[in-house]
């Protein structure tokens, strides 16, 4: 049988909603709220020998304090998994849940498991910890509690997990390789027939959708217009001053351009996406300095704009690159810049 400690907040713990929300963290033996339901799935499988519990606004406003209180109850009992919620779409509740659940994983090696609505922020955990999806708020409480105990057992016994989707939990971005008994081809054409036969089928690859970008009107006169150059090649200057990273980006840079052409050696490519031994014999190759030099020159533009922006998109969030490219667009108009040229690997 698993020992299980259980993690709510005040209104669940039956001391108020937001009059009791900056409660300090405290401790209970046995189930409490929603844990009677749990223990009840838990069935012979698992007890629930005590219930942390803190107040919303307490544990995100004094999150370290709560962490080392929470961690000092969960040292004294030695659970095997900790439950926390479930928090549905309480955002302030759902972020001490995972924040806990993150934390306990790392330091004391004991796994956790939440029940989150899709709305709320601790989500983004997922990585971190089990995370069922449950409804939206308390109303689902009696459908939320079975998939937790069920997956909370299976955690607590040290029990190989199956696919994220099979056991009811979140993706948490690990991939394994599991023998099914057919190669990848077979199953590519099954799963394509099923789709076009309107049956159901699934692929183990989430896709990635792209928000259509509608083209922007063309340039009417292009020998009176400042051009900038951006890239997304990861190109930075020697010895990589500002860290751009290889893949993953978390930012992108901006480096005044020299008065000629980009110099080998002067420069060096940050990315591990691409072969990088052509732009490092001649980093114009990626951003073509002196071609545009020479367009300026003749007249083709009117002018170079005076910095080149750059960022890594290699294996980038879409989310990141969606922000950067905001944020460059606008740098872009704040400095009359009416047309850029995007170099890409």
């Amino acid at each position: 049988m698993i020992k299980v400690v259980h993690f709510i907040n005040q209104f669940f713990a039956g001391f108020g909603s937001e009059d009791a929300a900056d409660m300090p963290v405290g401790f209970i033996e046995g189930p409490k709220g929603p844990g009677i339901a749990l223990e009840k799935a838990l069935q012979d499988k698992g007890v629930i020998v005590g219930t942390i519990y803190a107040g919303d606004n307490f544990a995100n406003e004094n999150q370290a304090f709560f962490l080392e209180e929470t961690l000092n109850y969960i040292k004294k009992t030695l659970p095997d998994v900790i439950i926390a919620g479930p928090a549905f779409n309480s955002g302030r509740y759902g972020l001490s849940c995972v924040n806990l659940l993150k934390t306990v994983q790392e330091q004391l090696g004991i796994p956790g498991v939440v029940g989150l609505g899709p709305d709320n922020p601790g989500n983004e955990y997922s990585k971190f910890c089990w995370i069922v999806p449950v409804g939206t708020s308390s109303a689902a409480m009696s459908k939320a509690i079975a998939p937790m105990a069920s997956l909370s057992v299976k955690l607590g016994g040290r029990e190989e997990l199956g696919s994220a989707v099979s056991e009811g939990y979140l993706p948490r971005g690990i991939r394994k390789n599991v023998y099914l008994g057919i190669n990848a081809a077979v199953r590519a054409i099954d799963m394509a027939l099923a789709r076009v036969s309107n049956k159901p089928w699934a692929t183990e690859l989430k896709r990635v959708e792209f928000d259509p970008v509608e083209a922007p009107p063309p340039i009417q006169d292009m020998g009176n217009s400042r051009i900038a150059l951006v890239t997304e090649a990861g190109l930075v200057p020697t010895g990589n001053p500002d860290l751009m990273e290889t893949w993953n980006a978390t930012k992108w840079l901006r480096y005044e351009l020299p008065k000629e052409a980009l110099k080998s050696g002067d420069y060096e490519i940050r990315h591990g996406g691409h072969i990088t031994t052509w732009v490092h014999e001649n980093p114009n190759r990626n951003v073509p300095l002196d071609a545009m030099l020479s367009l300026e020159q003749e007249g083709e533009i009117g002018e170079l704009f005076k910095e080149y922006l750059v960022t890594c998109g290699n294996m980038a969030a879409v989310a990141a690159m969606k922000k950067f490219g905001h944020e460059m667009g606008e740098y872009l108009k704040k400095n009359n810049v009416q047309g850029v040229i995007l170099t890409a690997t």
